[in-house]
């Protein structure tokens, strides 16, 4: 794995997330309340982690700009539910943009296997959901074009987004390791829910190293 420098407005954005862990896991309560799929990689765990990155934005805001990002933040949640209509539009295109990669690549069968369709939706879900993010915080910031550079960073350091999270699934599977021998990752369920943890949380760091580079243009 290569190693970069974090952009300063990242590093803002990440070491108030890492220090307030409560915030994100009143998030995850809240959305959890709901229902669905309460799998690592459901949409209510992506939008309770999309809403705790508003939260970050709010709280490390440049002067000028903290009110409009705090009602952001407090209505996130609500914001992102309501438009979700228009987040599944975005899955189709996306989804339907990496079937086409996939049968350029590896022919006609290659969502034949039930697993990988299930890792592909999952990070079709999760894409359609931060596009929607960008645009509502392209709205509350006034920053016209936020969204659109933040998704052009996104498509040009796609290793970046891989190089995270297998680090993060790796670190993940260390810590499971150390508690619990070398058995404790033998169970195909925990390799899932560490691997869907692991997607998650590197698709949100992913999404704010963007905003950073995309805020700073």
């Amino acid at each position: 794995m290569t190693t970069r420098a974090t952009h300063p407005t990242a590093q803002a954005l990440l070491g108030w997330m890492q220090a307030n862990p409560g915030r994100l896991r009143s998030r995850l309560d809240i959305a959890a309340a709901g229902g669905g799929d309460l799998s690592p990689m459901g949409d209510p765990s992506i939008v309770a982690h999309l809403a705790f990155v508003a939260d970050a934005v709010a709280a490390t805001a440049a002067p000028g700009r903290e009110e409009a990002l705090r009602a952001f933040a407090t209505g996130a949640m609500e914001e992102m539910w309501r438009e979700q209509a228009q987040a599944e539009e975005n899955m189709v295109a996306v989804g339907e943009a990496h079937a086409l990669e996939a049968r350029l690549q590896f022919g006609d069968g290659a969502g034949a296997d039930p697993s990988n369709r299930e890792v592909l939706n999952r990070r079709v879900r999760v894409i359609g959901w931060t596009q929607l993010f960008l645009d509502c915080l392209e709205e509350a910031t006034g920053d016209s074009g936020l969204a659109g550079r933040a998704r052009d960073w996104m498509t040009a350091h796609q290793g970046v987004l891989a190089d995270t999270i297998f680090t993060m699934d790796r670190r993940a599977k260390e810590a499971e390791r150390a508690r619990g021998g070398e058995d404790a990752i033998s169970d195909p369920a925990v390799v899932n829910r560490i691997g869907q943890a692991a997607a998650l949380q590197g698709n949100v760091r992913f999404l704010v190293e963007a905003i950073a580079a995309a805020a700073n243009r």
